[in-house]
């Protein structure tokens, strides 16, 4: 014996499928986070003359909900191990930025942390050179990297990968999204699963 389904059960079924799929798919991108495109000091530039401030820009904007950079940090480190800066960070719009400091000539590390718009913690890290031309008067660095006054989230471990973004905290922001998007796909299977079964039930046997 065999049972046969109604052409347009099948139909149905795999409508739903390909739905399900496409739904998914469109869905993805939105997870995606932030990555760098372009910085000021940039990766290995030789900076001679202090820019009106340091920036990190990136491909979309940045998630700021606090206002004021909580989670976000630009820590500018020499070659001693001191840090520049305050600590403080504006974030506008795809970009963080951040007073300029820096102490002696020499070999310079930026590690940055952002929040990206899906709510990633993105963080990476980057050199370059201070050269300056003419007078100058170093900032006085610190044996650690400033907070803000305890506005700032601080600087997560960046990859030891230069030019490579890294995701060091997943937010719990969209996780509801996500359980929505799955459960919905599972409860759609689980539909179609009972209405094949009952239409296989409703069909006569034929030898």
């Amino acid at each position: 014996m065999r049972f046969g389904f109604p052409r347009r059960v099948l139909a149905l079924a795999f409508g739903s499928l390909v739905v399900s799929v496409l739904v998914l798919g469109l869905a993805s991108p939105a997870f995606a986070h932030n990555f760098l495109v372009s910085s000021t000091p940039a990766a290995g530039q030789t900076l001679t003359t202090l820019p009106a401030k340091f920036v990190i820009t990136t491909n979309e904007g940045l998630l700021d909900l606090s206002g004021h950079g909580a989670g976000f940090a630009f820590d500018v480190e020499d070659a001693q191990h001191r840090f520049y800066g305050d600590g403080c960070v504006s974030v506008d719009g795809s970009s963080m930025t951040t007073a300029p400091a820096l102490g002696a000539a020499g070999k310079y590390r930026v590690v940055w942390q952002i929040v990206s718009a899906d709510g990633h913690i993105v963080s990476n890290e980057y050199s370059f050179t201070w050269a300056p031309k003419g007078a100058f008067t170093p900032s006085v660095g610190s044996s650690h990297p400033q907070d803000c006054g305890g506005k700032s989230g601080g600087t997560a471990p960046p990859d030891p990968t230069l030019g490579q973004d890294t995701i060091i905290v997943k937010s719990s922001a969209n996780l509801g999204l996500v359980l929505g998007i799955g459960g919905g796909v599972l409860g759609l299977g689980v539909i179609l699963t009972v209405v094949i079964l009952l239409a296989g039930r409703r069909q006569k046997p034929t030898e």
